[in-house]
């Protein structure tokens, strides 16, 4: 699974000639079951589909801390090519 890092969320991504769609359903369930990517990889795999992961972290929050001290991390998306 390939890893990139975006300022922005786009709705498609191409990458390796081709183009791969946001998938929300398992995004949202990755953050929901704390789900590792490379067991979301994995499975994508075994049904013959591909996967990127997608980190975003907008350009005001890079290097800055939250209230308690801790630097903002990016939200995680994943792109499948069906």
């Amino acid at each position: 699974m390939k890893k990139l890092n975006k300022t922005f969320l786009p709705d498609e991504i191409e990458y390796n000639g081709e183009t791969y769609k946001r998938n929300s359903f398992i995004s949202i369930a990755m953050g929901l079951n704390n789900t590792s990517e490379s067991v979301i990889a994995s499975t994508l795999k075994k049904e013959g589909r591909k996967c990127v992961l997608v980190n975003v972290l907008s350009k005001n929050l890079k290097g800055k801390n939250d209230i308690h001290g801790k630097p903002y991390k990016p939200t995680k998306w994943i792109f499948t090519n069906k």
